[in-house]
């Protein structure tokens, strides 16, 4: 008798747990959702415009572009981000704000053709690319050092901070060197040695490198190997006191 009376009030219980289920599930929560009228806002990032709004209308919401802008990782037309963010509860006949993406920046290439090499690398910065690779060629004649070509050619489109190669036609003549290497060489022993065998030191840059002493080469133009004729300049790149 008194099992069946233990095993009475387990199905009692399991009849009350299961009727408890049945009205969260089929009255409570229908009763609050319908008092809310909130739904969770999807994730719509990487989705296309259109693919953003078709989500959102099923959920009775509606979609605005607040502005589009750059973006190297999201394609042309998808979603960078969005307010109010995934899994926030919004009401419908809301709007979930987006940002939109117009694919990656793009600079046309500039006339650089009978500039100096200092005048290129600021006209670059100034466009939002870079210089690249300098390659030499020898002319004859009085002029002064200057671009004759670039690659990729002037008016071509490419992706923002690209570098830009370019020729420059230096003036011919005079005894012909291998480069050395001059990594780990002091910057001001260096430049003043090549200044007098006759070649001029075009520019320095400094950058940061850990465990390197400040002002040692870590970097050349022309590089090691390269031939250089007497005259030509010769762009050096050495550690900053940081």
């Amino acid at each position: 008798m008194r099992a069946r009376r233990i095993l009475i009030r387990i199905l009692i219980l399991a009849a009350l747990f299961t009727a408890g289920v049945f009205a969260f599930n089929f009255v409570i929560m229908p009763m609050l959702v319908h008092q809310s009228g909130a739904v969770i806002v999807p994730d719509l990032r990487n989705d296309s415009e259109a693919q953003a709004t078709q989500t959102l209308a099923r959920l009775g919401l509606k979609l605005r572009v607040l502005r589009s802008e750059h973006s190297s990782q999201t394609p042309e037309g998808f979603v960078i981000s969005q307010s109010p963010r995934a899994n926030d509860n919004l009401k419908p006949g809301r709007t979930v704000t987006v940002v939109t993406s117009l694919g990656p920046e793009m600079h046309r290439v500039p006339e650089l053709r009978n500039m100096s090499l200092r005048q290129a690398r600021s006209l670059l910065e100034q466009a939002g690319l870079t210089l690249g690779r300098v390659s030499r060629v020898t002319h004859e004649g009085n002029e002064r050092e200057h671009i004759v070509a670039t690659s990729p050619p002037v008016g071509d489109e490419v992706l923002d901070g690209e570098a830009v190669e370019v020729v420059l036609a230096v003036v011919g003549g005079g005894r012909t060197y291998m480069m050395p290497d001059l990594s780990g060489e002091d910057l001001f022993f260096i430049r003043e040695k090549l200044e007098k065998m006759g070649f001029r030191v075009a520019s320095v840059r400094y950058e940061a490198r850990e465990g390197v002493f400040p002002n040692t080469i870590v970097d050349q133009r022309p590089q090691a190997g390269a031939r250089i004729r007497e005259g030509e300049s010769v762009e050096l790149v050495a550690s900053s006191s940081r």
